[in-house]
């Protein structure tokens, strides 16, 4: 598609129109303020979410972690490998020896544990910037989101 010079005048209707715009730039601020209060547990809010989906899939394949975390497997794999190294999770194989699963392991469950308190002062924090009423209108408004199909 041709982009004529004077259509990049509507590069600067983007920020209060462009849903892809200002979605990743409330994850970003989300994700810094996360990150920022759970530094203390050693895990990133990635990461701590990674573990969160392992534990509530109960062991589950790499595919069905990527589709429950709404990630390509390829870049859940690659973030899966400093859990992996630092024994928070271990991947084996299944029967079919193609299929690999993600299992938490015991110093998984304590990095959860330990990063759980972290987690609901950042949740906190958010409440009360937001306030909890409009907070959960996001979040519906969101799992929302999630149910649109490319």
């Amino acid at each position: 598609m041709e982009t004529k010079k004077n259509d990049l005048s509507k590069c600067f209707d983007l920020p209060s129109l462009c849903p892809v715009f200002n979605i990743r730039a409330a994850s970003r601020i989300i994700t810094q303020l996360f990150d920022e209060i759970l530094k203390p547990s050693g895990l990133q809010s990635t990461q701590f979410a990674v573990l969160v989906g392992v534990h509530i899939f109960d062991t589950p394949s790499i595919n069905k972690l990527a589709k429950g975390l709404v990630m390509d497997r390829t870049t859940l794999t690659r973030g899966l490998k400093p859990l992996e190294n630092e024994g928070l999770i271990k991947i084996v194989s299944g029967d079919d020896k193609r299929i690999r699963f993600v299992k938490l392991t015991p110093k998984g469950k304590t990095a959860l544990e330990k990063t759980l308190p972290y987690w609901e002062k950042a949740r906190s924090v958010v409440s009360d910037e937001f306030g909890q009423k409009h907070l959960d209108g996001l979040l519906k408004d969101l799992a929302s989101v999630r149910e649109i199909k490319n």
